[in-house]
């Protein structure tokens, strides 16, 4: 078993199983979340070099154990070192999203947009911006001033002028806070008096000399200018670069929401539609120090809640669940169609 292996458990939770025991190896020990993650995955035995018992961020705890202990039990927190490992979000499955639209509202002929983020975005097409609501299938509304966000092509060379800034990158499910700049990442933001943000679906390499660093990669760069680090929501910019906006050949009667997720810190990890049982499975993440109520908003009757159990509170058409800091929850649902008077309700 590789880091691999573990970083993936998460995005194909819970049906990735790493199998009753696993050995670590030291290196394991850098990554933030490999506790919540190893539970997740159904682990029973973990095997390390010595007795230990393991804190993650989102303090889940695993404890190990080895053919000769240590006298006493060792306390470790994860990371053990803060160094970067470049993750990117998984791409969602189009075409379940699509199968999700379909089975949700009336398609009438024509042409619409699909923002398949569960919050606001904004979509560069041509030489036009385009933002678009939370979840919508639509046509947007073009924008002419100006955003602070821009495109780039493979490289772009940016004068902060901080001198010593803190730096905030994305490592696997989680965002790492460090005064040291990582040489390779997905996703980083620079923060002193403002705070600068530069994603991308390629690996970034970077480099930052007297306040100008400079990000290259093999695909697209987008870069943000806010007051702080928390505004830009790094987590949010990374999904929205790796899931690009869907064109459909279907026109609804109306602009509408599918879903919303709120608050900004939950993100989707995993959406998965199965429209002849009418079950939607979603996998979602806190990018939070502190637990939240994450309140699913759907453009659908909920008609049974299959998971988690703890649900908050239920409504017709949305629930609300309590995720802790940092934390990875399964949802599945059963859902259906709304009738056409109630969907109205959905128009943005």
């Amino acid at each position: 078993m590789n880091i691999d292996d573990i970083i993936k458990v998460a995005s194909e939770y819970p049906y990735k199983n790493l199998g009753d025991n696993v050995k670590l190896e030291d290196q394991f020990l850098n990554l933030e979340q490999l506790p919540q993650l190893l539970n997740i995955s159904g682990v029973k035995n973990v095997i390390w070099k010595y007795k230990a018992k393991i804190i993650g961020p989102d303090l889940s705890i695993i404890k190990t154990a080895t053919e000769k202990e240590n006298d006493t039990e060792l306390l470790i927190r994860t990371p053990v070192n803060k160094i970067s490992i470049p993750w990117i979000f998984n791409k969602i499955n189009q075409k379940v999203l699509r199968k999700l639209v379909e089975y949700l509202i009336p398609c009438k002929e024509g042409t619409s947009l699909f923002n398949i983020s569960a919050w606001e975005r904004y979509y560069f097409r041509d030489n036009s911006i385009i933002e678009l609501k939370e979840g919508e299938v639509g046509d947007g509304r073009s924008l002419k001033d100006n955003i602070n966000m821009k495109i780039e092509d493979k490289a772009t060379v940016i004068d902060t002028g901080f001198f010593n800034p803190q730096f905030s990158y994305i490592n696997p499910y989680y965002i790492q806070i460090s005064d040291k700049l990582p040489e390779n990442t997905y996703g980083i933001s620079i923060e002193l008096d403002g705070a600068f943000s530069i994603v991308s679906d390629s690996i970034l390499t970077l480099d930052f000399k007297l306040g100008k660093i400079k990000a290259e990669s093999n695909g697209k760069i987008l870069v943000i200018k806010t007051k702080t680090t928390a505004e830009a929501k790094l987590h949010r910019l990374l999904w929205d670069i790796t899931n690009n906006v869907i064109e459909l050949d279907c026109k609804p009667p109306f602009p509408l929401s599918i879903y919303r997720i709120e608050p900004s810190s939950v993100i989707p990890l995993y959406i998965n539609f199965n429209e002849k049982m009418g079950i939607l499975d979603m996998i979602i993440e806190n990018f939070s120090e502190k637990p939240v109520i994450a309140t699913l908003y759907l453009a659908s009757r909920i008609s049974k809640i299959i998971e988690p159990k703890n649900i908050s509170s239920l409504e017709y058409d949305r629930i609300r669940v309590p995720i802790r800091r940092w934390g990875i929850l399964h949802i599945s649902l059963e859902i259906k169609r709304l009738p056409d008077l109630l969907l109205k309700r959905k128009a943005i």
